[in-house]
């Protein structure tokens, strides 16, 4: 280790020089002085305009708390507003599943549905909160995130199912997106369903065929319902009533939109016979239950890429939607099964 010290410096008694400027130009510390505060004034001066500036930029010193929150696009409030009514509808599945006294058929059903809304919430990209953590009361922000009442109710739960369907229909006939208003459609059928789960619908709603006005449609859908036309046509000669009898009013409903389809114009690509299912889906279904589930289902994924095809805010973009439901509602009365966002592909 090294513990020399370093040499002190030289004293001298000589009278040290008179301080300038360093120019060599002579000038005694008055001028100097003078310099000094030169330069001072100007500092305070371009400090005084770099402020102008960043106050022009909309940038702000010192710690005051923001004027106001980012204006969302019509979009994103739309989307944001059906995150939160996934978000409710889940906090009130939750309650209900809960629930002591909750019948023993209801509480799985509620908690189906919660699990559901889960999902949802995620594909809607979750409620947007503009801050991370809790903020001072000075900073505005956004409404709370709904959620359920301690004592909320399985009529509580279909209101909130009921009103979600109403804003996702709304939202999805008048969405500029192709991808949200599948998304949409998707969210307006998984909701549909779900009321109809707890309060079975009382009313048929207005057939596709005079919702649309028509409107063409595209081949591919056109061919999924003559293809259900024709399977239902089968199935209601092979069988016995009920059977018969639901099958007969599904042909009914199936003919009404290809022959209204035909007269509007939309490419014909019907075929002559359409092959039913190799084997039953699953081993508790006949192979004519599977043959109707299967022919439903396949048009409410067409209807779902149908409406997002279709301009906004048109009779056609509103059929698709109202076809997507009515399909949707056929196919679960034969006893298919969806995924939290029917027909629905990202």
């Amino acid at each position: 280790m090294n513990t020399r010290r370093s040499p002190r410096p030289t004293q001298t008694n000589r009278t040290p020089a008179p301080v300038g400027d360093g120019s060599g130009s002579g000038r005694g510390p008055d001028v100097a002085a003078t310099g000094l505060r030169m330069s001072r004034r100007a500092a305070v001066l371009a400090l005084g305009a770099a402020v102008t500036a960043l106050g022009g930029c909309g940038l702000r010193l010192g710690k005051g708390s923001p004027a106001s929150l980012p204006s969302a696009s019509q979009a994103e409030t739309t989307r944001d507003g059906l995150a939160r009514q996934a978000a409710l509808i889940s906090s009130t599945a939750g309650v209900v599943a809960q629930a002591g006294g909750t019948d023993a058929t209801v509480a799985p059903l509620a908690e189906g549905v919660k699990q559901t809304a889960d999902a949802q919430l995620e594909t809607l990209g979750g409620v947007w909160e503009p801050w991370a953590s809790q903020v001072p009361s000075s900073y505005p922000t956004a409404a709370p995130v709904p959620s359920a009442s301690a004592d909320a109710t399985v009529q509580d739960l279909a209101t909130a199912l009921g009103d979600g369907s109403t804003m996702a229909r709304r939202a999805a006939i008048g969405a500029a997106s192709e991808q949200d208003t599948r998304l949409f459609t998707a969210l307006t059928v998984a909701w549909s369903l779900q009321h109809d789960l707890i309060v079975p619908a009382s009313s048929a709603d207005t057939p596709r065929v005079d919702v649309a006005q028509g409107s063409r449609i595209s081949a591919g859908l056109l061919t999924s319902y003559d293809a259900a036309r024709y399977a239902m046509e089968e199935i209601a000669a092979r069988s016995d009533d009920p059977q018969r009898t639901q099958a007969a009013e599904d042909a009914k409903a199936a003919t009404s939109v290809v022959n209204a389809a035909v007269a509007a114009g939309s490419e014909d690509t019907r075929l002559g016979a359409y092959a039913a299912p190799t084997g039953s889906s699953t081993p508790d279904a006949s192979g004519q239950v599977s043959w109707a589930r299967q022919v439903w289902s396949a048009i409410v994924s067409a209807e779902v890429q149908e409406a997002g095809s279709a301009k906004a805010s048109t009779p056609a973009r509103e059929a698709a939607v109202t076809g997507a439901v009515d399909a949707a509602r056929r196919a679960t009365a034969w006893g298919a099964d969806f995924s939290s966002l029917p027909g629905y592909a990202t």
